[in-house]
């Protein structure tokens, strides 16, 4: 999946700069976005008591339970793109790059504090090839709808959990799974816009790193107790706003 999702990014890339060459009529612009995002699918579930360490909803998570419960999170975008003319207004192919962050939701973050443990923290990087399909024939002279679709990859880290009073750091693998993007709004004159956007970020395997399956026996006896690895699903619904230059 991972080749894939790296030919596909690629391939619409090169698609993006060879149209883009031919235009006539193009402009190239970047991008910077705000983004806030509710998290969705198990990132967004609610962890029960039966899937936390020794089944008594204490932490740290461990994790079966960990990559889930996420907070209402916020992020920065960033974008290059080309701009042509098709007559009924513009297409411009892109390059995208998010950095987005949430935390795990505040009642376990309560429960973080009370323990005195390091609580985990999710970052999610999608990068993603798409194109925008921008109509300028709207009533109003400075507002233009927009709608537009990427594919691409995404990176997610969860930073480790616990490491106090004598209980021991749980480190987890970051790693990578396919992503897609489909979103709409309206731009503002040339140099500001705000759309609703779905991420769908993959399933994501969650593991410990090897040194702390090696060195933990909670960790590894917990791991040894399981057929297969953890996948958490990854979506947000993300309010985007932008400012084009």
């Amino acid at each position: 999946m991972k080749k894939i999702a790296t030919t596909l990014c690629l391939a619409a890339i090169a698609l993006a700069i060879g149209t883009a060459a031919q235009a006539q009529d193009r402009k190239f612009y970047q991008s910077v976005y705000l983004n806030g995002n509710i998290p969705t699918g198990k990132f967004g579930k609610s962890i029960a008591a039966s899937e936390t360490i020794g089944h008594d909803a204490t932490v740290p998570l461990g994790y079966e339970a960990v990559g889930k419960d996420a907070s209402i999170g916020f992020g920065l975008g960033y974008r290059a793109s080309y701009h042509f003319d098709v007559g009924l207004g513009e297409v411009a192919p892109y390059a995208n790059i998010d950095f987005l962050w949430n935390t795990i939701s505040g009642k376990w973050r309560d429960k973080y504090s009370i323990a005195y443990l390091t609580i985990p923290t999710y970052f999610n990087i999608p990068f993603q090839a798409g194109v925008t399909y921008i109509y300028d024939e709207l009533p109003w002279p400075d507002i233009r709808a927009y709608g537009e679709f990427g594919i691409g990859t995404d990176f997610l880290w969860i930073t480790s959990e616990g490491n106090g009073k004598g209980i021991p750091k749980f480190s987890y693998k970051p790693n990578f799974a396919f992503a897609w993007s489909l979103g709409a709004g309206a731009y503002f004159g040339r140099y500001f816009s705000a759309g609703l956007y779905y991420y769908g970020m993959g399933k994501h395997n969650v593991d410990y790193t090897d040194g702390t399956i090696e060195d933990n026996t909670i960790a590894a006896a917990q791991k040894a107790t399981e057929t297969s690895r953890p996948q958490v699903s990854v979506g947000s619904v993300m309010l985007r706003l932008g400012f084009h230059f």
